[in-house]
């Protein structure tokens, strides 16, 4: 009789209320749906950017960009309070980076500057750095596009802001707290290594160019 009461109480320590179960199912349920419209408009927004990013490149009048600018922003930060989980935290990297990048590019080609900081604060300090370290690409095919039609200044202009980019990267050597910082610094030095041999190139063919026209042209 002892030991059935005994082996009674046991079962009876085990069981987990209904009420418990209830509560755990609606907060894993709720995670769930989180978690997929953060999803979604982490994708929407990477999609917005790529775009907007490849009609800057196009274009040489950035007026019609600054209002779909500001809807990403207001996308961002609508992501920004959607992942209240620290889990969700990685998923803001990469519509994050993808709006500076598409940001600084607008900013570089329309307006001379690059965009401080304190100017998207809605946007994490790490991905700011590695999304500016993103533009340095895109800036090389402003740099060939301006090659093509000789466009002396622009091939000049944008290299500097090449430079400026990869100088300010270069202050930054937290590694470890700061995941493919390393990988995007080598592969700006890479891109801006070879954009300064197509300039000299470019530079040297200008020249020979406008000689050959003087010598047909006298």
């Amino acid at each position: 009789m002892y030991n059935q009461i005994q082996h009674n109480r046991y079962i009876k320590f085990l069981v987990i209320s209904v009420e418990d179960v209830g509560y755990l199912v609606d907060y894993l349920a709720n995670k769930d749906e989180v978690r997929e419209e953060v999803l979604k408009l982490s994708r929407e927004i990477t999609r917005d950017c790529a775009m907007l990013i490849r009609r800057i490149h196009k274009e040489n009048d950035g007026r019609e960009f600054e209002e779909e600018l500001n809807k990403i922003a207001e996308k961002i930060k609508n992501l920004n309070s959607l992942a209240t989980f620290p889990e969700f935290v990685n998923y803001l990297s990469t519509p994050q980076q993808e709006f500076v990048e598409a940001l600084s590019l607008y900013e570089i080609k329309f307006n001379n500057k690059i965009p401080r900081y304190k100017d998207v604060e809605f946007v994490r300090k790490e991905n700011y750095i590695l999304g500016l370290a993103d533009v340095v690409g895109e800036l090389r095919r402003e740099v060939l596009e301006a090659m093509k039609d000789d466009n002396l200044e622009n091939v000049d202009r944008f290299f500097r802001f090449m430079e400026d980019i990869y100088e300010f990267l270069m202050n930054f050597d937290y590694y470890h707290v700061v995941d493919n910082l390393r990988r995007k610094q080598d592969i700006c030095r890479g891109i801006l290594e070879r954009t300064h041999g197509d300039i000299v190139n470019f530079i040297q063919n200008l020249k020979l160019r406008e000689e050959l026209k003087r010598v047909q042209n006298p």
